[in-house]
């Protein structure tokens, strides 16, 4: 496992054992228990902003399930049209092809890769130092590389970066985005979004149109071509759909937000503890950690409440319909 992982659950157990007296989720009313569970030999060991790990296979946001791709000892990191980005803990990265399950690309960049995005043949990454880098894959050239802050411990979901345009932005380990000229290789922007001093790497990083949403564990920013939108919060995860943005928050609340972060709906699980969430076919649905699955529509009505075998103590990811917790595997509703 990597060492901003390590850190991030050594933090986590060390406050969750101190308190033992924390109030969970309990819902008023279970509409079901889930069915349609299935067991598999091996479970998820890894799980980022955009996919998870399973032995030698991969579960993404977009393909779904592909077996058999990874190299030993690999963990999957982000997907292109028709290629996976995997790395290792000792740095080394790799570029397969999703259809011949061969390295298109390899190198090794002497530091765990957090984050990657492939757009043609620029390679944007960032670093478990904060270090940014732009590597062109088809001329073998780092293109630039700048080292930041460095920081103790990160979130596992960081967000990769995005390429827009002539625009390359990238999500740091310090809560930034830095906004980088394609063409000219030269960073015209960097916008601060957080500050904490730990946790503080942006989570998530997505573009509709001409419109950008990033997170960090505390604050949801909107940057528009005229306008700059902030919403502070105590962020479990977050969803963007449309021109809809849904936070996850801590408490236990689902906030809709308008893309100038106005809000829309609210609706409080008291206590509820959100470890996955994805949308499908027009429904949201959050996993909450005491072992219940959350279903509800995009005006967050129409509420169901499934009961699941267990509290959720493995790593969980919702993939192309199917929930997998652990070993197990739940279709969804």
């Amino acid at each position: 496992m990597r060492l901003y992982v390590v850190a991030m659950v050594i933090l986590f157990g060390f406050i969750s054992g101190g308190c033992a007296g924390k109030k969970v989720y309990e819902p008023k009313q279970i509409a079901s228990e889930v069915s349609k569970v299935r067991s598999a030999p091996e479970g998820i060991h890894n799980v980022v902003r955009e996919g998870a790990t399973i032995g030698n296979d991969v579960l993404t946001r977009r393909s779904g399930r592909i077996e058999n791709i990874l190299p030993k000892g690999f963990y999957f990191i982000n997907e292109s049209d028709d290629a996976l980005i995997v790395g290792n803990d000792d740095g080394k990265l790799e570029i397969i092809s999703k259809t011949t399950h061969k390295p298109l690309f390899t190198k090794d960049f002497g530091l765990p890769v957090v984050s990657a995005t492939l757009h043609d043949n620029l390679l944007a990454l960032v670093l478990s130092d904060n270090t940014i880098v732009l590597y062109d894959i088809g001329a073998n050239k780092e293109r630039y590389r700048e080292a930041l802050e460095k920081v103790i411990a990160v979130d596992a979901r960081a967000a990769n970066p995005v390429f827009l345009n002539d625009l390359i932005v990238f999500p740091t380990l310090d809560g930034r985005l830095l906004i980088m000229d394609k063409n000219k290789k030269i960073v015209l922007r960097d916008v601060a979004i957080s500050n904490k001093p730990l946790f503080n790497n942006v989570i998530f990083l997505q573009v509709h149109g001409n419109i950008l949403v990033a997170a960090t564990a505390s604050k949801v920013i909107v940057i528009t071509p005229r306008q700059i939108y902030t919403y502070t919060a105590d962020i479990k995860d977050l969803l963007y759909i449309g021109h809809d943005i849904y936070l996850f928050a801590k408490d236990g609340k689902v906030i809709h937000l308008d893309e100038k972060l106005q809000k829309v709906e609210e609706k409080a699980f008291e206590y509820a503890n959100f470890v996955a969430v994805a949308e499908m076919n027009g429904k949201l649905y959050g996993v909450e950690k005491q072992g219940y699955l959350i279903e509800m529509d995009r005006r967050l009505g129409n509420v169901r409440v499934r009961k699941l075998e267990d509290e959720v103590e493995k790593p969980s990811f919702i993939a192309k319909g199917v929930l997998y917790i652990g070993k197990k595997r739940i279709t969804l509703p």
